[in-house]
C-alpha cells in the first residue's frame, strides 16, 4: 500500500509539472512546429533581386531577394503576420499577404511600375515642403519606414489636443522604423514645433499644395501609409484605437 501511495504521489507531482509546463509553451502551427513564410518578387517573368520584404504585426522582421528574386522567414511562432514587399518606384500583386498559423511557401508578388494616389489603397503621391528647420522634406525619402502623416491648423481644437501628447506616441514607436509627419495648414510650424516640443518633421502647409491632394471636408485626417508607401488608412477624425491598431499591424 505504501508503494501505491509513493506512485500515486509520484503520479501527482508529474502532472503538476507537466501542468506548470505548460503555461510557458511557446505558441506554434497546429503541428506545434514554428513556422516560415517563403515566395518570390518577380518581375516580368524573372526573379526581382533586391527588394525588401518586411514581415510585421507579431514580429518585425526584413529580408532581401536573392538573385532569383526568393526571400524567407524562419522560426516564427504562431501569430497574426503581414509580409510586404517594398522597393521604391514599384506596386506589387498582391500588395500584401496576411497570414496566420499555418506555414506558407507560396507567397509570391509580381511587380510592375508604380501609380500614384491619395486614397486608400494607392501608393501615396510624392510630395516635398518645408520642415520646422527651414530644410526640403520629401516624402519618398522615408521609403520603407511605416509614416503617419496628418494635418493640423491653429483653428482645431482636436489637432491641438492630439498634439499634446504626439512627441511621446512618436517616442516610442520611432524605434520601429516609424516616422510621424504633422502638416501645418494654417499656422507656423516653428510654434507648433516649439509648444509642443515636436522632434518629429512639423511641415509647413499654408499654401495647402500638400492638403489639396489629400484632403476631404475636415482635420484631422490620418494617412497610415506602410513600408511600400501604400495607404493602409485614410479617415477624418483621429480615433486612437484604430490609429494604434493599423500601425501595430505594419510596424
Amino acid at each position: 500500500m505504501k508503494g501505491m501511495k509513493r506512485l500515486g504521489l509520484f503520479a501527482v507531482a508529474t502532472g503538476l509539472l507537466v501542468l506548470g509546463a505548460c503555461k510557458t509553451s511557446t505558441s506554434t502551427g497546429p503541428d506545434g512546429s514554428l513556422l516560415s513564410f517563403s515566395g518570390a518578387v518577380s518581375q516580368a517573368g524573372q526573379g526581382f533581386p533586391a527588394v525588401d520584404v518586411f514581415l510585421s504585426w507579431d514580429a518585425s522582421k526584413k529580408a532581401t531577394t536573392g538573385s532569383d528574386g526568393r526571400f524567407s522567414f524562419n522560426d516564427l511562432p504562431g501569430g497574426s503576420y503581414i509580409v510586404t514587399p517594398s522597393r521604391p518606384g514599384f506596386v506589387f500583386s498582391p500588395s500584401n499577404y496576411e497570414l496566420g498559423t499555418a506555414a506558407r511557401s507560396d507567397l509570391n508578388f509580381t511587380a510592375s511600375a508604380a501609380s500614384y494616389g491619395t486614397e486608400e489603397g494607392a501608393i501615396a503621391l510624392d510630395f516635398t515642403a518645408k520642415d520646422q528647420h527651414g530644410a526640403d522634406l520629401t516624402l519618398s525619402n522615408y521609403h520603407g519606414k511605416v509614416i503617419l502623416l496628418d494635418f493640423t491648423a491653429d483653428w482645431c481644437g482636436p489637432c491641438r489636443e492630439k498634439a499634446e501628447t504626439a512627441e511621446s506616441f512618436y517616442q516610442g514607436l520611432k524605434d520601429r522604423g516609424f516616422v510621424y509627419i504633422l502638416c501645418v495648414i494654417e499656422g507656423s510650424v516653428k510654434t507648433w514645433s516649439e509648444t509642443y516640443k515636436l522632434t518629429f518633421p512639423v511641415l509647413d502647409d499654408n499654401s495647402h499644395s500638400v492638403y489639396n491632394r489629400f484632403r476631404k471636408s475636415s482635420i484631422p485626417l490620418p494617412h497610415i501609409l506602410d513600408r511600400n508607401r501604400t495607404i493602409r488608412y485614410k479617415r477624418e477624425g483621429y480615433n486612437k484605437a484604430e490609429v494604434e491598431a493599423t500601425l501595430k499591424k505594419y510596424l
